[in-house]
C-alpha cells in the first residue's frame, strides 16, 4: 500500500517525502487501528501527513470514507479544490461540506469529505448513515480543542468518535504546550519534530535594527536597517528592507481598526517597478468591482492596494479576501496588514512575518495576546522553494521590555485547557446527545463526561456535574426533554421558587428527547435561543391577536410589523453575538424606535439588539449597501455575516414556529418573505422575481420598476426584458421559466 501511495504523490510532484514525514510513517501511521497526535512546525508537511493517512483507507477499501476537519470555511474551500485537483484521476471523489447546519446532504458517494467541526457535528445530528463508513478522520489544527468559543464541539465531537465510532483519529497542529496529555486523552502515539523546510530566524524589531535571538534567548545576529525615509516610523524600514530583497510581509495586528490603520501608513510606489506598479492598478479596480457601488471599505482598501500594500480581516467579503490572498502569492501585493486569523492555515506564506502587538482588547480590557497564537503568526514566515529563510519578528515600539518580549519567542507554548464545561457549548451538546440516543439518563451522561478531555485533564468532574442537573432542569422545564421518574411517566418532581426563578428537584430518570428538543437540536441553535425564539414568537402573536380586538397597532402594516420583531427577536440569540457596538449619537434614535413600535427594552443589551434589528430592516428594505455600512459604523464582511447568521436563524424561527401549531397568518407570511428578502436584500414586492433564478435584488428592481412583476410579465414583455436585461440574461431567465414549466412554448 505505501508505494501506491507513494507513486500518487510522485505523480503529482512529491519526489521525496520530508523528515517529519517519514517519522510518521517509521511511527506506524499506516496501521489503521493507531491514532496520532502530530506537533510539527508549519510548512512542514502537516496536510500531507493526513493525506497519506486518508489515501491509505481509501485506496483499500472504496467504500471507506474519510473526514479532513479544518476550523474554517475558507480554509476547507482551499483544501477542496487542492485535494480535488490531485486525486480527482484516481476516481478518488472529494466532497466540501460547510452549509446550512440544517440540510441533509447525500455525501455517500464520496471518499474524502472536507468539512468544519461544527458542520460535521450537525451532520451527526441528523443521523445521516454514511457517517458509519468513515473509517479515518484527520483534524487540523487540533490545538483549538482549547479555543474559547469553538473548542467545546471539537471536544465533544471528539469523545463522540473515539467512544461511538471504529475510526483512526490524525491530529495535526504547530503549536501544542502540553502534547503529551492530548496525545494520552486521545489513545494517540506523539510524534514531535522541529524540522522546517525553510529555516525560520526569530528576532525583535528594535530601533534601526533587528536582534535575532536563539532558543536560550541569546543574541546571535544585529542586523542594522537602513533609514528608508525619516518622516515614516522604523516599521516602515523594516518593511522595505524586505521587499527590496524579493520578500513579503505580513504584519499582524491584534484588531481590524489597527490593520487598516497600519495599511494607510505605508507606502512602497518609489520602491517597485512599473509593471508592478500596473498589476496593482489592475487588482485595485478588481477590489473596487466587488460591489455594484463601491464602500467606504472597498475605496480605502483600493489606495491601500495602489500602494502596494493591504489589509485582511473579518470585515472584508470572502471575494475581496480572496482577491488579496491570490495576489499576495503571485507577489503583486508585497504586504498584507492582517490580524491573527489568517495564521489559521491559509496559505500565505511570505519571507518576513512581523508581531506588531502583543496585547488586544478583550471583554473590557487590554489582555495579553497567548504566545501560542503568537507563534502561529511567525511560523508564516519562509516559503519553501521561494526563500532561503523566514523571518519571524516581533516588533518593539518602545513600550514593551525587550526581555519580557523574548519570552514570546523561547521555550514552551501555554497549555490548552478544555472549554467543555462553558453553559452555551454544554447546553446545546447536552441537548444533541440526548437527541441522538448517546445519552438516556444521568449514568450515561456520566459515562460520556467521564470520556471527555475535561475528565481526563482535570479528574474531579463533580464540578460540571453539577453544572449539567441545572442544564437538564433548564431543557425539561422548557419542554425539550421529558424526564421520567421512579413512578414510571414524565413528570416533573417538584418546583421551587428561588431568588433565581423556578427550579426543578428530586427524582433520578430517563431522559427523552420532545420533538421541540429535537427540531433545536438538528437546527444546530443554542437551547437558550430557542427558548428566545419560542417565547417571543408567542409574544408576537399576543400582540397580533390584540391588535385584531383593539387596533393598537394602526399605526403600521401588521406583516411588516411582525417582519420588524422576527428581525428584533433573533438578534436576542446568542448566535448573533458579539452585537454591534451602539454609539452615543444612536441611543435616542434607537430608543424612539422602539417605543414606536410598542418594543419593550428589557435590559442593557436591548439597543443592541434594537441596532441589529435595524441593520436587517435596512437590509431587506434595499438601503444602499454603502449607506447601511455609513450609517451603522459596520464593515461589508460583517453585514455579509450577519446576513448569513439571520438567514440561518430565520429559518430556524420558522421550523420552531411550526412546531408551535400558533397559526397566525400574519406571521406565517412575515416569515415566509423573509427567508427570501433576507437572502437578496430586497423589498416584499419584488419576492415573485426574486423566486426566479438568474433574477437577484438589481434585477428583480430594475424589472420592476419598468412595470414587469411577475413571470407571467416576462413572458407577455419578452422583448422589453431583453431590452433591460440583455439578451444573454434574458434567454437564461426564460430557459429558467421553460424548465420550471411555466413556459411551454418556444420564442
Amino acid at each position: 500500500m505505501l508505494e501506491r501511495i507513494l507513486s500518487i504523490l510522485r505523480e503529482n510532484g512529491i519526489k521525496e517525502l520530508r523528515p517529519p514525514q517519514k517519522k510518521v510513517l517509521e511511527r506506524g501511521l499506516l496501521d489503521k487501528k493507531k491514532n496520532f497526535l502530530i506537533s510539527i512546525p508549519t510548512a512542514s508537511g502537516k496536510t500531507l501527513i493526513g493525506e497519506i493517512a486518508l489515501l491509505n483507507h481509501i485506496l483499500e477499501d472504496r467504500n471507506k470514507k474519510g473526514l479532513f476537519i479544518v476550523p474554517l470555511k475558507a480554509l476547507a474551500s482551499e483544501k477542496y479544490e487542492e485535494f480535488k485537483k490531485k486525486y480527482k484521476r484516481y476516481g478518488i471523489k472529494v466532497a466540501l461540506s460547510i452549509g446550512d447546519y440544517d440540510e441533509e446532504e447525500d455525501l455517500s458517494d464520496y471518499n474524502i469529505i472536507i468539512t468544519t467541526a461544527e458542520k460535521l457535528d450537525s451532520l451527526i445530528r441528523h443521523r445521516v448513515k454514511w457517517i458509519d463508513d468513515v473509517s479515518v478522520v484527520v483534524i487540523d489544527e487540533i490545538h483549538l480543542i482549547g479555543d474559547e468559543e469553538r473548542g467545546g464541539t471539537l471536544e465533544v465531537l471528539i469523545t463522540k468518535l473515539k467512544s461511538k465510532y471504529n475510526v483512526q483519529i490524525i491530529g495535526l497542529s504547530a503549536t501544542i504546550g502540553n502534547p503529551e496529555e492530548l496525545a494520552r486523552w486521545l489513545e494517540a502515539e506523539l510524534v514531535i519534530d522541529t524540522w522546517r523546510p525553510v529555516k525560520l530566524k526569530k528576532g525583535i524589531g528594535y530601533r534601526d535594527k533587528i536582534l535575532f535571538i536563539g532558543e536560550d534567548g541569546e543574541v546571535l545576529e544585529e542586523y542594522q536597517l537602513k533609514t528608508y525615509n525619516k518622516s515614516r516610523s522604523k516599521l516602515f524600514n523594516l518593511v522595505v528592507d524586505c521587499v527590496l530583497d524579493g520578500g513579503s510581509v505580513l504584519i499582524f495586528c491584534n484588531s481590524k481598526k489597527n490593520a487598516v490603520a497600519e495599511s494607510k501608513k505605508l507606502d512602497l510606489r518609489d520602491y517597485l517597478s512599473q509593471k508592478e506598479l500596473e498589476e496593482l492598478k489592475s487588482i485595485k479596480e478588481e477590489i473596487l468591482s466587488v460591489f455594484d457601488r463601491p464602500t467606504e471599505t472597498c475605496k480605502t482598501l483600493a489606495e491601500c492596494i495602489e500602494r502596494g500594500i493591504a489589509f485582511h480581516h473579518a470585515g472584508l467579503t470572502y471575494e475581496q479576501r480572496k482577491i488579496i490572498e491570490d495576489a499576495f502569492r503571485r507577489r503583486i501585493i508585497k504586504v498584507i496588514c492582517c490580524t491573527p486569523t489568517l495564521s489559521m492555515g491559509v496559505n500565505v506564506p511570505c519571507r518576513r512575518a512581523i508581531v506588531k502587538d502583543l496585547k488586544r482588547y478583550w471583554e473590557g480590557r487590554m489582555v495579553p495576546i497567548p504566545k501560542m497564537e503568537i507563534l502561529q503568526c511567525i511560523g508564516r514566515a519562509g516559503r519553501p522553494n521561494l526563500d532561503p529563510y523566514g523571518e519571524g519578528i516581533i516588533y518593539v515600539d518602545g513600550r514593551m521590555d525587550i526581555e519580557d518580549v523574548k519570552g514570546y519567542l523561547t521555550g514552551p507554548v501555554e497549555y490548552i485547557y478544555s472549554k467543555l464545561s462553558y453553559p452555551k457549548i454544554l447546553r446545546s451538546h447536552i441537548l444533541g446527545l440526548i437527541a441522538l440516543g448517546d445519552i438516556k439518563d444521568k449514568e450515561s451522561l456520566e459515562n460520556f463526561i467521564k470520556n471527555t478531555f475535561y475528565a481526563h485533564q482535570y479528574g474531579n468532574i463533580s464540578k460540571i456535574l453539577k453544572d449539567i442537573e441545572e442544564i437538564i432542569r433548564f431543557l425539561e422545564f422548557n419542554r425539550f426533554i421529558s424526564v421520567a421518574y421512579g413512578g414510571g411517566g414524565y413528570r416533573v418532581k417538584m418546583l421551587t421558587l428561588d431568588e433565581n426563578g423556578i427550579s426543578i428537584t428530586g427524582g433520578e430518570g430517563k431522559y427523552k428527547i420532545t420533538p421541540l428538543g429535537r427540531r433545536i437540536s438538528e437546527l444546530y441553535i443554542d437551547p437558550f435561543s430557542g427558548k428566545i425564539i419560542i417565547e417571543e414568537l408567542r409574544k408576537l402573536n399576543r400582540k397580533l391577536k390584540m391588535n385584531e380586538k383593539t387596533g393598537y397597532l394602526r399605526d403600521w402594516d401588521p406583516v411588516d410589523y411582525s417582519t420588524f420583531y422576527i428581525l428584533y427577536l433573533i438578534s436576542k440569540t446568542s448566535e448573533m453575538l458579539p452585537l454591534p457596538r451602539v454609539r452615543s449619537c444612536e441611543e435616542d434614535i434607537l430608543f424612539y424606535e422602539m417605543i414606536r413600535r410598542d418594543i419593550d427594552i428589557e435590559d442593557g443589551k436591548g439597543l443592541k439588539y434594537a441596532k441589529n434589528a435595524m441593520i436587517f430592516y435596512d437590509w431587506i428594505n434595499e438601503v444602499p449597501e454603502d449607506k447601511i455600512l455609513e450609517k451603522y459604523g459596520i464593515e461589508p464582511g460583517i453585514l455579509k455575516y450577519r446576513v448569513e447568521q439571520a438567514k440561518w436563524l430565520i429559518h430556524a424561527t420558522g421550523e420552531l414556529y411550526k412546531i408551535l401549531n400558533i397559526e397566525n397568518e400574519i406571521i406565517s407570511q412575515a416569515l415566509e418573505e423573509l427567508k427570501v428578502r433576507i437572502e437578496y436584500g430586497a423589498g416584499r414586492e419584488l419576492i415573485d422575481l426574486l423566486k426566479i433564478k438568474h433574477i437577484g435584488r438589481a434585477r428583480a428592481r430594475m424589472l420592476y420598476d419598468a412595470g414587469i412583476k411577475s413571470a407571467q410579465d416576462i413572458i407577455d414583455n419578452y422583448q422589453k426584458v431583453r431590452s433591460i436585461l440583455g439578451e444573454k440574461i434574458a434567454k437564461k431567465i426564460l430557459h429558467e421559466l421553460k424548465e420550471s414549466g411555466v413556459v411551454f412554448f418556444e420564442w
